[in-house]
């Protein structure tokens, strides 16, 4: 039998290794979408998704400060699904706010290119106007920067916008969203308050 040895001497010296097909790396995003469901109403959701890339707190800009945000059951009207819903608040009355009060910010620890959310829009009886206030969604990156805004389809002159809810989406050109904030607009009456609820994005289930 010929060795290696004198095969390569027949070959002149010259071993011709093959190599295998290119293969494309597989596709090692998966799509995550939190509910708010595995944790009991009252949590602060804060880092409890953070095995899921993403953590959260509430915040108002002037003044600057920051605290907690929160699964809570949804007492007025129904979750999008099942019980709970993201909100600024833990406090005994409906989990509702609108940006007088402040925002979620949810932070991404790998950067996100498109992502969405259901907001709940509630009519506010003490105020009455013609303001056209809806829930939104705002988008940074890493240094920042602004990138922009998204808000619902449907606004208060619209049937089917009170009580109901409505998806919010953002998408950039690239894969650079680090950061979001939610809340309702509050330019004038009527005050229109939200909740969110099933918040999508993916993640690199290689990375942490």
């Amino acid at each position: 039998m010929t060795d290696i040895k004198n095969l390569a001497t027949a070959l002149g010296s010259k071993i011709i290794l093959e190599r295998p097909p290119f293969r494309p790396p597989p596709n090692l995003r998966r799509t995550v979408m939190i509910d708010f469901e595995s944790v009991p109403s009252g949590t602060a959701v804060d880092n409890a998704f953070a095995a899921l890339s993403v953590t959260f707190s509430s915040l108002t800009t002037n003044p600057a400060k920051r605290w907690s945000a929160y699964a809570m059951a949804m007492t007025l009207g129904t979750a999008q699904s099942g019980k709970n819903v993201l909100t600024i608040t833990n406090g005994t009355g409906a989990p509702l706010f609108d940006a007088r009060w402040g925002a979620v910010e949810a932070v991404f620890s790998q950067l996100q290119q498109s992502i969405s959310v259901w907001a709940y829009a509630m009519d506010s009886p003490e105020c009455l106007g013609s303001s056209d206030n809806r829930p939104f969604m705002e988008a940074y990156d890493s240094n920042g920067t602004y990138l922009g805004k998204a808000r619902t389809q449907l606004g208060p002159k619209d049937a089917n916008f009170f009580g109901h809810w409505h998806p919010l989406s953002f998408s950039s050109p690239s894969r650079n969203v680090q950061r979001i904030r939610l809340s309702s607009q509050a330019q004038g009456c009527p005050w229109v308050y939200t909740a969110f609820d099933n918040l999508t994005f993916d993640r690199n289930i290689l990375l942490s």
